[in-house]
């Protein structure tokens, strides 16, 4: 039976122009065809099997090295050349499968055009989704009305949303692009590209909350603002717990010992004032408004006799 891209599961069926850019050819037309073929996406969805084998959360076997092979970008030592033919040979239908790497080197120039192509597929905003999980509308529920309890409601969604990211095989990916990032400044855009996906449910989530609870943003603060706040405690407590798991950011479960509840919480109780309750004030001047004023200094007696 014969496959067609339509016949591909998404994102691998979705129109891969302006992302796929490296491929070859000599005729505009030929490489716009190669670029939404069955071909192409099967040496993506090769990529991706490898990334989610070596950078998966739950243990996996990975094949040996390549005996010497000059590793292809830091930390993607895997994705070799050989490896990936070794994938492709593997693919299941509807996916294609290659026998050696003819079809390969006759697609993209060089190894480093595939990674590109690759980064920049699997940073795009399609491929956030299907990795994140479904799970995101249950968290944003907890947030905007079921959970009674507000307080508890954040350290709930808190404490799944940080064990979703660390389960993510691109989050890790991420990690190792941005260390390496000053080698290809097309990677500052993939990962930007990865960013929106990430960041625009989670800013809806944040209005209908806010709204549904009883808030307003208090001045000062934007609503993307506040959502880039909360990504970037979440990513910096994930970062850790990846790195250290015993380090107690978070607990058994959610109500015990959830530093990254807390520090959502702080961020909820400065920023959100009762609705058509404005105090008028950033939250600056809110601090230097109630913050104590320092005491004089207590100089010590001179005993000099200047």
């Amino acid at each position: 039976m014969t496959y067609g891209k339509k016949d591909l599961p998404f994102p691998y069926c979705q129109d891969f122009s302006g992302i796929v850019t490296r491929v070859k050819g000599v005729r505009e037309s030929t490489r716009a065809a190669l670029v939404n073929s069955p071909k192409v996406a099967s040496y993506l969805k090769a990529g991706a099997n490898l990334v989610e084998q070596n950078l998966g959360a739950k243990d996996s076997v990975v094949p040996a090295g390549d005996g010497g092979r000059k590793p292809y970008w830091s930390g993607l030592r895997f994705l070799t050349e050989r490896a990936l033919s070794r994938e492709m040979e593997n693919l299941e239908p509807p996916f294609l499968r290659q026998k050696g790497d003819g079809p390969y080197r006759a697609t993209w120039a060089s190894h480093d055009d595939y990674l590109n192509d690759l980064l920049t597929f699997l940073f795009h905003a399609m491929n956030y989704d299907p990795q994140y999980g479904a799970d995101l509308e249950t968290r944003g529920d907890w947030l905007i009305s079921t959970e009674p309890d507000f307080a508890d409601a954040l350290d709930r969604a808190s404490y799944h949303e940080l064990q979703a990211i660390c389960r993510m095989p691109l989050f890790r990916l991420q990690l190792i692009m941005v260390a390496t990032a000053d080698r290809n400044d097309g990677i500052h855009d993939a990962i930007a590209n990865n960013y929106a996906g990430a960041l625009g449910p989670w800013t809806k989530i944040y209005e209908a909350t806010i709204a549904a609870r009883g808030y307003q943003l208090r001045k000062g603060i934007t609503i993307e603002q506040f959502a880039n706040i909360l990504a970037a405690i979440t990513e910096g407590f994930a970062v850790h717990h990846l790195g250290d798991p015993h380090a107690g950011i978070i607990g058994d479960d959610h109500t015990r010992d959830n530093l990254i509840g807390m520090a959502v919480l702080a961020v909820m109780n400065s920023y959100l004032e009762p609705a058509g309750e404005s105090s008028g004030r950033t939250l600056r001047e809110e601090f230097e408004r109630l913050a104590p004023r320092p005491r004089p200094a207590e100089h010590a007696s001179d005993d000099s006799g200047d």
